[in-house]
């Protein structure tokens, strides 16, 4: 394993791909910086990139892996004595490694440009913690999810078009299951007084709220898929900070994380022992 991780970092110094990614991130931080900074502190803006990062995630994949493919490296590792376990786990280390490195960068960069002009976090720091727990887990997530689909599909057209197709199905689906999945029992009126205090009172019922059979499948189906946590976990500080609710915990994303890569892995280790290498 140790040999074909220093392979796959010292190929990774190299590849143009990981470079163009880094420096593309490093544009959308300058424009986050600039388009959404007065209106919507450093809380949001950190969180931005969360939405983009499993499309480079895919690209980076789809390229660096398939490329070993293209090149019959993987099969060049087999003949060497390299398993097949050991060939999948380090390409999905490489992975993770990449998808946490982007979104690094892109933190880090956002916060010495953008805490000096708009102020610290309005959230507590140990939920900003969880935050960075969840962050992880989602970027675990979707690097399990395109490696799995880069060493099981050994075209590299194929997999990147597939990948890219997969998190637009994944974007389009979070959209869709969203209004089901947050939807509330009761209607709200949301009134802010001259000092911002806002108040949330009940008006009544909601006449087109679906039921809770319907909202725990939608939030279900929802919280598996990465964009949907992603997406959730903005919408929870949103919320928090504009509405001045109350922090949402987030453990339960974790356990979707660790229970969506697990499965995926599981599965993608035994039919990758099981392909026939062309």
């Amino acid at each position: 394993m140790y040999k074909l991780l220093n392979a796959g970092f010292y190929r990774l110094r190299k590849n143009k791909i990981f470079w163009g990614i880094i420096v593309i991130t490093l544009c959308m931080a300058c424009f986050c910086l600039k388009l959404k900074g007065a209106g919507n502190g450093i809380d949001l803006l950190l969180l931005d990139n969360l939405v983009s990062i499993g499309f480079f995630i895919s690209i980076f994949t789809s390229l660096f892996v398939g490329l070993e493919y293209a090149n019959g490296t993987i099969r060049n590792k087999m003949v060497v004595g390299h398993s097949r376990i050991k060939i999948y786990l380090s390409n999905l280390i490489i992975s993770i490694t990449v998808g946490i490195i982007i979104e690094f960068v892109y933190m880090l960069f956002v916060a010495i440009i953008g805490l000096p002009i708009l102020g610290g976090l309005q959230i507590p720091i140990s939920q900003f913690i969880k935050i960075l727990l969840n962050i992880l887990m989602i970027i675990v997530t979707y690097s399990s999810i395109f490696n799995c689909i880069t060493l099981l599909c050994h075209d590299i057209t194929m997999s990147t078009v597939i990948g890219i197709i997969l998190i637009l199905v994944m974007f389009v689906a979070d959209g869709a299951l969203s209004y089901t999945a947050n939807a509330e029992k009761y209607r709200y009126q949301i009134t802010s007084d001259e000092n911002g205090v806002i108040t949330k009172e009940i008006i009544g019922l909601d006449s087109n709220y679906p039921g809770e059979t319907k909202k725990k499948i939608a939030q279900f189906i929802k919280y598996i898929m990465p964009t949907g946590q992603a997406n959730q976990i903005s919408l929870n500080v949103s919320n928090q900070i504009r509405l001045q609710e109350q922090a949402v915990d987030t453990t339960n994303l974790l356990w979707y994380s660790i229970g969506t890569a697990t499965i995926i892995n599981v599965m993608g280790i035994y039919f990758f022992s099981k392909k026939e290498l062309k």
